[in-house]
């Protein structure tokens, strides 16, 4: 999805946002506590640290949380955000959630 012109903005964001939310999600899971129902990225993070594990170097995914409620329904400007960087954070998010499960 890094090609601008095949995947609109919201699209691909949403797709990030999804994806930083079901593994952070999983890694609440995997601290043995329920995970709340929500999109709100910022919230997961915050739980994680609460339980005792550091979360920070993905932190910058918080930014993803509109693409999961607000920018994927509305008409919203481009923010030209650098795909492959945001995607390969995202990649090194979902690694280390799967070096934590069993």
């Amino acid at each position: 999805m890094l090609d601008n012109d095949a995947f609109e903005e919201p699209t691909w964001g949403y797709q990030i946002q999804q994806a930083t939310e079901k593994a952070l999600k999983a890694w609440i899971s995997n601290l043995n506590h329920d995970y709340p129902r929500t999109h709100d990225l910022a919230l997961l993070y915050s739980l994680i640290r609460d339980l005792g594990d550091d979360p920070f170097p993905f932190q910058q995914l918080v930014r993803f949380s509109p693409f999961g409620t607000r920018i994927r329904y509305d008409d919203v400007e481009a923010l030209g955000l650098d795909r492959s960087f945001w995607n390969q954070l995202c990649a090194d998010l979902l690694s280390h959630v799967a070096s934590l499960l069993p």
